[in-house]
């Protein structure tokens, strides 16, 4: 049994660990940190979009599928939320402006959680796995590069992308699927009013609030010692002495679910005080209880239910309104009205966003929600 004086010190260090935060865009940028202090990025300054006289209408925009190490290298430094690994199916795109030929943001699109409240309430069941797999995909990062973002609503342009029928033919031929369903969720859900992905029907139309209760998992030099010491006494071998089966999905949030379990037993048994106290942190800081918004496009397919349900034949209104330029053209139109007012304001931004190892270290937020 792990000793008082052990249990004592991973609680310490699990606590102060979280409560240097005063919200989730602080945990954020913890993360974040510690993503650009383990590695080296490559230098994406002249890479990214900068050329903030052009007008959306000027702009020549085109998509391309690039490997995970491209878009990681990127997307850590222009998101405002850390980027975190990924496994099971999934595409990486970046969109580029190609008179300038850089880039204007990054896409990863994967299979989406096998349950989720409001899609189960748009088909009326709790959808199964292979259903999910054949018909789904999930926008899981969607970043534009700032002040791109800001000045011509990039955000929404690549949620945009995200619904066309070529970025659709994209995972098609590399799964074999039949992709008719594009949801995803909004990144900071109740914390904030509106997200990115509000205005934008009838491409993507918002269909409810999520019931998310997820734990973040803290940095890992906190991870990692709480979870090897835990390891020494309650690891199973058969597992390579995990303390959950690896093989099912998400281990290390399973794994960090079993540790607090653990630490909740014996600090319980040590001191009813300081139970309550790091239950109510647990409950608090170190998890989201916020919903998110959900957001789905089904791509102009009139008959969805039945395509869903009963693998009938898809029946389009329109679906050519779903092929890229069209898309794109009805962005501009959007992006002109946003462009336009800003310069006329004097408000267009210039400098570039990026976080870097020396900007995370002096402290710099530019705090992008968009």
């Amino acid at each position: 049994m792990i000793d008082e004086r052990t249990i004592l010190e991973m609680v310490d260090l699990y606590q102060n660990y979280y409560n240097q935060f005063n919200d989730i865009t602080d945990y954020y940028l913890s993360k974040k940190s510690e993503r650009l202090n383990q590695r080296e990025y490559d230098d994406i300054s002249n890479k990214i979009f900068n050329k903030h006289i052009l007008s959306p209408e000027e702009m020549d925009i085109s998509v391309e599928e690039i490997d995970g190490k491209t878009f990681n290298n990127f997307s850590t430094q222009i998101a405002t939320f850390p980027i975190e690994s990924q496994i099971g199916r999934r595409i990486t795109i970046g969109v580029k402006e190609n008179n300038t030929d850089t880039y204007l943001g990054f896409i990863r699109l994967s299979s989406p959680v096998s349950s989720i409240k409001p899609r189960n309430e748009y088909f009326d069941t709790n959808l199964k796995l292979d259903k999910i797999n054949k018909y789904f995909y999930n926008g899981q990062t969607i970043v534009p590069v700032q002040p791109f973002g800001f000045n011509y609503l990039g955000g929404k342009l690549l949620a945009l992308i995200c619904v066309s029928n070529e970025v659709k033919n994209i995972f098609n031929k590399k799964y074999n699927t039949d992709i008719s369903v594009f949801e995803t969720t909004s990144l900071y859900g109740s914390s904030k009013s509106s997200s990115m992905y509000d205005g934008l029907e009838p491409y993507i139309k918002f269909k409810g609030l999520t019931q998310s209760k997820n734990i973040l998992t803290p940095t890992d030099n906190i991870y990692f010692t709480i979870r090897d010491k835990i390891r020494e006494y309650y690891g199973n071998p058969e597992w390579n002495n995990s303390l959950v089966n690896p093989k099912g999905s998400s281990p290390k949030t399973r794994e960090l679910n079993k540790m607090i379990q653990i630490l909740k037993k014996h600090i319980k048994e040590i001191d009813m005080d300081r139970y309550k106290e790091f239950d109510t942190l647990v409950k608090t800081k170190s998890t989201t209880y916020q919903q998110k918004r959900y957001y789905l496009s089904t791509g102009g397919i009139q008959n969805i239910h039945d395509v869903i349900l009963n693998d009938e034949t898809p029946q389009y209104l329109n679906k050519d309104k779903y092929d890229l330029n069209n898309i794109i053209r009805y962005w501009k139109n959007k992006a002109n009205k946003r462009w336009n007012k800003l310069h006329n304001d004097n408000r267009i931004k210039y400098e570039k966003e990026l976080y870097t190892r020396e900007t995370i270290n002096e402290g710099i937020n530019f705090n992008i929600i968009r």
